[in-house]
């Protein structure tokens, strides 16, 4: 079994519409579909303005410098930082997009760096753009129960790792020295971290496509995190403990994520129970 892929008016048509059913769950979630103006290679950060992928991954010099704007955005004049938390944040984007439109309304569009554009806001990453449609179409409540479809889709969605998140890793460290399984650890965690938002959305089916996307995510993701499933009564919290620190508590204010790697095991899942309602 393999996915046919379509563009044109009506692969258009059907990404506008599969936005449109994942904003009304995430509506932090934006996207436009189409082509946008973008701003020429070189030009600083500026609000809402459209940054092509394509450019800003194939440009590191520009990139680096889009990481120092967002970060001084965030509080941070220290490009690991910088180059850290905007790597999350655009992973995060581009890929669990992908994966909402996929699982909510069976549509898997095309996210290689030269079809999309980036825009920002406040210093992070804020909507995306697919400026040329391409998408594969699939009945998404065959996806729940048909585990051949199911890793049909996993195939395609490591290709967003393998043509656009590897890309801006190897772009951001040709300028910045930050390490590798840091970057790489904040793109496995991102990628987790979108399974367990649709999985909250739209239930446990979830689940085995983001296990058997981690177990087969390229050897540079491998060691980095795991899922963990803590259950209770009716209760259950599905968590993804990383080995890596993203460095967020280094902006002001100090702010720790609930599953830091340096935040000793029995605290991260105290807090795991209390996220459950059980204090």
């Amino acid at each position: 079994m393999s996915l046919t892929w379509r563009d044109g008016d009506e692969a258009a048509a059907s990404l506008e519409a599969a936005i449109a059913l994942v904003g009304a769950s995430l509506s932090y979630l934006r996207a436009e579909v189409g082509p946008r103006s973008t701003v020429a290679i070189g030009e600083p950060v500026r609000d809402d303005a459209w940054f092509s992928c394509g450019d800003l991954l194939q440009s590191p010099d520009w990139l680096t410098a889009t990481m120092h704007d967002t970060g001084r955005e965030l509080g941070t004049e220290d490009p690991v930082v910088a180059a850290s938390l905007f790597v999350q944040n655009y992973a995060y984007r581009v890929f669990t997009l992908a994966v909402a439109c996929v699982t909510v309304a069976g549509v898997l569009p095309d996210s290689s760096p030269a079809t999309m554009a980036v825009s920002m806001r406040r210093g992070r990453p804020a909507s995306l753009a697919y400026l040329d449609a391409r998408v594969a179409t699939l009945d998404p409540a065959a996806l729940r129960c048909d585990p051949r479809l199911g890793e049909d889709v996993v195939d395609e969605l490591l290709g967003v790792v393998t043509t656009h998140l590897s890309a801006l890793v190897e772009s951001v460290r040709a300028t910045t020295r930050v390490g590798n399984r840091l970057l790489w650890g904040n793109v496995a965690a991102s990628c987790a971290v979108a399974f367990r938002t649709l999985e909250g959305v739209l239930g446990p089916w979830v689940r085995p496509l983001g296990e058997s996307f981690l177990e087969r995510s390229p050897s540079s993701m491998q060691g980095l995190g795991s899922y963990l499933l803590v259950e209770r009564d009716a209760r259950h919290g599905w968590f993804f403990e990383r080995t890596t620190c993203c460095l967020y508590d280094r902006l002001p204010g100090a702010v720790r994520c609930a599953d830091c790697s340096r935040t000793p095991r029995d605290e991260r899942r105290d807090a795991y129970w209390r996220s459950l309602g059980d204090g």
